[in-house]
């Protein structure tokens, strides 16, 4: 049997991406939600919106050029009317609801599949990974959204939704590239490219694509940063990181807000 993110995450004590990057975010948001398991207080509709686009293209990197944009707009209302009805408590900016989202999601589509590049060239589509990260007690796992050959190197592609186009620099800074290509190299024994495809959610949507390399000296510092997170963890250090980046969509908000008073 396949094996998927979802069995492996459901079967497995892990670390991910997304849990230590949480954490260096805003360590007292990793409490509520990985050590708690609070309630969640607000789900931004970025969230499900980005698991339904996310799903779509996944469709069209296994089935090819006959999934055609109309089959996945229709696909796409799908699994966002699935999405929005399994996540708690979505909030919607006053000028926008659930119809605005879909429609935007659709135009969204138009310009992935406009300029899909990927048909000839996919090694894998969705490949879950297990690998163990010295330091850490437990597993890294996630999923490599897909992988092709690219210019003769073999890139990890992984597709994100943004409000805006990523800044200058991003790309050879963030964690998620350094992590899934240690993975990969752990994995297959070769270090990838990386290749984020980010799609603006702009009343006018575009496509852009960043690329970035990772050497053994990043993965040497990931691995250090990892085990730092984990004795952090383990530690019990706890606590809140306010800015208005991280605080104006968190869902556990009233929580954090009241944290200083359980202590007390």
């Amino acid at each position: 049997m396949e094996r998927t993110i979802e069995t492996v995450r459901e079967t497995t004590p892990h670390w991910s991406y997304s849990a230590l990057n949480t954490y260096l975010t805003c360590p007292m948001r990793y409490f509520f939600r990985y050590i708690e398991h609070a309630e969640v207080e607000r789900t931004s509709v970025s969230l499900p919106f980005g698991r339904a686009f996310h799903a779509v293209l996944s469709e069209r990197a296994r089935k090819g050029v006959d999934f055609t944009v109309e089959d996945a707009k229709e696909d796409f209302a799908v699994y966002f009317r699935g999405e929005t009805e399994v996540s708690e408590n979505i909030a919607y900016k006053p000028d926008e609801d659930y119809w605005f989202w879909e429609q935007r999601g659709c135009d969204m589509l138009d310009v992935a599949f406009a300029e899909w590049s990927d048909d000839y060239t996919v090694k894998s589509v969705a490949e879950a990974f297990s690998v163990e990260v010295p330091g850490l007690s437990k597993p890294l796992i996630g999923e490599f959204d897909l992988v092709v050959v690219d210019g003769g190197d073999e890139t990890i592609v992984d597709w994100k939704t943004a409000s805006a186009k990523w800044p200058a620099g991003k790309t050879d800074r963030d964690l998620q590239a350094t992590a899934y290509c240690f993975a990969y190299n752990q994995v297959h024994g070769r270090t990838p490219l990386f290749r984020f495809d980010v799609f603006t959610k702009a009343k006018a949507p575009a496509h852009h694509q960043f690329y970035t390399y990772r050497s053994q000296d990043d993965f040497e510092r990931f691995v250090f940063l990892a085990g730092q997170i984990e004795k952090a963890v383990n530690t019990g250090i706890f606590l809140p990181v306010e800015n208005c980046m991280n605080c104006t969509e968190c869902a556990f908000g009233s929580r954090c807000k009241a944290v200083h008073r359980k202590a007390g």
